[in-house]
């Protein structure tokens, strides 16, 4: 997971506010879910770097992670309506505020990425599923040699897996430079 330091550089003021924002989406993407109608997003443009054109939702996305979005906005509720600042110095608080972002940009698919961020664009994040019945052999949702940088989320749903049969979420041979 890329260091979220990197939204320590952008400023305690642009980032209290890109919160607001962020924490204003998740509550959004919650309703828009519960309302079976997804609706796109046009980024604040003094406050993001803009993606070419409107993030689009997805909702079985938002669905798998709406757990997390809660717990994070629940967790960020304070400086989301303002009543807080942000602390650029309170770590948990940033790598709260980065997992809500992260987050967003999953059920997005889009990076989000604030106004004088220096973000690491080589990063690649990868969320696979596998989903079987029978697992007879070895399944894996993510099978990689080396992974540099990035994220990765994994995870496997089988029915069944017989005996000497292998269901892994994430299979690796190396982690890190």
């Amino acid at each position: 997971m890329p260091d979220p330091i990197t939204l320590v550089a952008i400023g305690a003021a642009a980032l209290s506010e890109g919160v607001k924002f962020l924490y204003g989406q998740a509550g959004e993407v919650l309703k828009q879910r519960r309302e079976r109608k997804a609706k796109a997003v046009e980024l604040p443009a003094d406050l993001f770097e803009t993606p070419s054109g409107a993030l689009q939702l997805d909702l079985v996305r938002a669905g798998e992670l709406e757990a997390e979005l809660r717990e994070l906005r629940r967790a960020l509720s304070e400086y989301g309506q303002g009543v807080d600042e942000i602390d650029l110095q309170d770590a948990p608080t940033i790598e709260q505020v980065d997992a809500l972002r992260r987050t967003l940009e999953a059920v997005y698919g889009q990076p989000i990425v604030f106004m004088g961020e220096s973000r690491q664009k080589s990063a690649i994040d990868v969320t696979s599923e596998a989903s079987v019945k029978e697992v007879r052999g070895y399944v894996a949702a993510i099978r990689a040699r080396a992974i540099r940088s990035g994220s990765l989320e994994a995870s496997v749903r089988a029915d069944s897996v017989e005996q000497g049969g292998q269901a892994i979420g994430l299979d690796v041979g190396e982690i890190g430079s």
